[in-house]
C-alpha cells in the first residue's frame, strides 16, 4: 500500500512524531521527562555539553517544564536506562527486553577484547557485586590501554576500559550520573525483577521484531536501507527483509512525498494521525532550539528531502574548515528550519555567548518571525542559567547555502513562512 502526502504534510507528521508539535486536542494536561522519552522511544547522549547535555537539550525542546536532574532521577529510578540504540541513547525502562539479540552479539563482538583483561574484569563485576554501584573512580589502575577515544597512545585506565567493554556487552549498567561521573551496577541487579523475568523468557527473533518496531516509531518517517536500520545490529539483509516482510503484511506502508524522489515509509497505525496533518492548515508555531544530536537531525538526508536543510555538526572539524561554528543548532520556527545560532555557555559570568547566527538563504524572515526567535532565544538562556544573551556578530544570512544536494527533492527558491 502506498500513500501521496505533499512535503508540509510530511514535515508536520514527522514533528508530531518526534514530540515537537501536538494538535490542539492532543497536547497532554501534564508532561514529563518519562513520558518524552516513552514518546521519543530514545534519546542520544553525548558528552559535548557547550551549551549542556545532549540529553537535556532534546528534553528542553518538547517540554518547557523539564528541569536539569530530571532526566537523572529517571536513571536512578530504573524508569530509563542506558543502551546502544541510536548510538548511546536513553531509554524505557520497560524496553529493556527488545534488546536481548543486540547485548548477545555485542558481547560475542567484544570477547575477544574483554578476554584480554579476564582478571581485571572479575575483580570490577566482584567489587560492585560486594559494595553496590560504583564509578570509575573507584578502581585504581595504573595500567594504561587504547580505550574507545585514544587514537595514537593508550591514554585510559585499564578499569575504564573495561567498564566501558562491559556495559555495551550487557553485564553492567549505567545506574547513576552525577555530573560527568557515571556509577554501574550489575545488569540483573539494575533492571525491575518483573522486566528481567521478561527479558529471560523473550525470544531473541521477537525481541529484533520488536525492535524493528520501536525504530519505526522512534524516527517516524523513514527512508529504507540504512546502517541503522532496525537498531539490531545485524546484517543490511535482515533488517530489509523485516521491512519488506511488513510491508508484504500491510503493518507498514510505502509514502510518497511530492517532490521527493526517494520513497518513505511509516507504520500503517500512523495513518489516521497522517491524514488529519493532511486535512489540516492550522499549525502550532513554538520557536525551538534543536541540538546537534536532536531526533529530527539523525537522518540529515531527511532534513535536505523534507526541510531543504543542510547540517553537520563540526564540534570534531578543524576549526579553520567549520562553516556553521563548533556547536551550531538549528532553530525551528513552526515547521520550518529557518536558521541556525552557535550558542556556547560561560558558565563563569552566566552569559550565553551566540558566536554566530544566521538565517536560510531560503527563509523569508519576517520582522515578526526575526522578533519570536530572539525573544525565544532569551527565554531559553534563563533556562540554561544564563543571565544575559551576547552576540557576536549580528544575524547574517548564510552565505553558503546548502552544501549538500541531492537532486532528488524540489526546494523552492524562497519558503514563505507564516509568521
Amino acid at each position: 500500500m502506498s500513500v501521496a502526502i505533499s512535503q508540509r504534510t510530511a514535515r508536520q507528521f514527522l514533528l508530531e512524531s518526534l514530540d515537537l508539535v501536538h494538535h490542539h486536542w492532543m497536547i497532554p494536561k501534564k508532561r514529563g521527562a518519562l513520558a518524552c522519552v516513552r514518546a521519543l522511544e530514545a534519546i542520544q547522549i553525548d558528552p559535548v555539553a557547550r551549551v549542556g547535555r545532549n540529553q537535556d537539550l532534546v528534553l528542553w525542546a518538547r517540554d518547557e517544564r523539564y528541569r536539569l536532574g530530571d532526566l537523572d532521577q529517571l536513571l536512578e529510578r530504573g524508569e530509563v536506562f542506558e543502551y546502544r540504540a541510536n548510538e548511546a541513547s536513553v531509554l524505557p525502562m520497560e524496553h529493556y527486553p527488545l534488546f536481548k539479540g543486540v547485548r548477545r552479539r555485542w558481547q560475542e563482538r567484544l570477547k575477544p577484547e574483554l578476554d584480554r583483561y579476564p582478571d581485571t574484569a572479575k575483580r570490577v563485576i566482584r567489587s560492585i557485586q560486594d559494595r553496590g554501584p560504583l564509578s570509575a573512580r573507584a578502581f585504581d589502575s595504573q595500567k594504561k590501554v587504547m580505550g574507545y577515544w585514544d587514537t595514537a597512545l593508550a591514554g585510559t585506565k585499564e578499569t575504564s576500559h573495561v567498564l566501558n567493554l562491559l556495559v555495551d556487552s550487557g553485564q553492567l549498567m549505567v545506574v547513576k550520573r552525577d555530573g560527568a561521573l557515571r556509577y554501574f551496577d550489575t545488569a540483573d541487579h539494575a533492571v525491575p525483577v518483573h522486566i528481567w523475568d521478561q527479558a529471560s523468557q523473550i525470544d531473541e527473533e521477537e525481541a529484533d521484531d520488536n525492535l524493528f518496531d520501536k525504530y519505526v516509531r522512534a524516527y517516524g518517517l523513514i527512508r529504507g536501507p540504512h546502517r541503522r536500520l532496525g537498531w539490531s545490529d545485524q546484517s543490511l539483509a535482515i533488517p530489509r527483509a523485516r521491512l519488506k516482510s511488513r510491508l508484504d503484511q500491510g503493518r507498514m506502508i510505502s509514502v510518497a512525498i511530492d517532490g521527493v524522489a526517494t520513497p518513505y515509509y511509516m507504520l500503517a497505525e500512523a495513518q489516521e494521525r497522517l491524514a488529519a496533518w493532511e486535512s489540516r492548515r492550522g499549525f502550532a508555531r513554538p520557536v525551538r532550539f534543536l541540538p546537534p544530536l536532536d531526533n529530527l537531525l539523525w537522518d540529515r538526508d531527511r532534513l535536505m528531502d523534507l526541510f531543504q536543510f543542510h547540517y553537520r555538526w563540526e564540534v570534531y572539524v578543524p576549526a579553520h574548515q567549520r562553516t556553521f561554528g563548533i556547536y551550531a543548532m538549528p532553530v525551528l520556527a513552526g515547521d520550518r528550519l529557518v536558521g541556525r545560532v552557535d550558542p556556547e555557555l560561560r558558565r563563569l559570568d552566566a552569559t550565553l555567548v551566540i558566536h554566530k547566527a544566521q538565517w536560510e538563504t531560503s527563509a523569508a524572515i519576517s520582522a515578526r518571525l526575526f522578533q519570536a526567535v530572539e525573544e525565544a532565544l532569551e527565554k531559553w538562556a534563563k533556562k540554561l542559567g544564563a543571565q544575559r544573551v551576547v552576540y557576536e556578530q549580528p544575524w547574517s544570512r548564510n552565505e553558503n547555502g546548502n552544501q549538500k544536494t541531492s537532486g532528488k527533492s524540489r526546494a523552492p527558491s524562497r519558503m514563505p513562512y507564516d509568521f
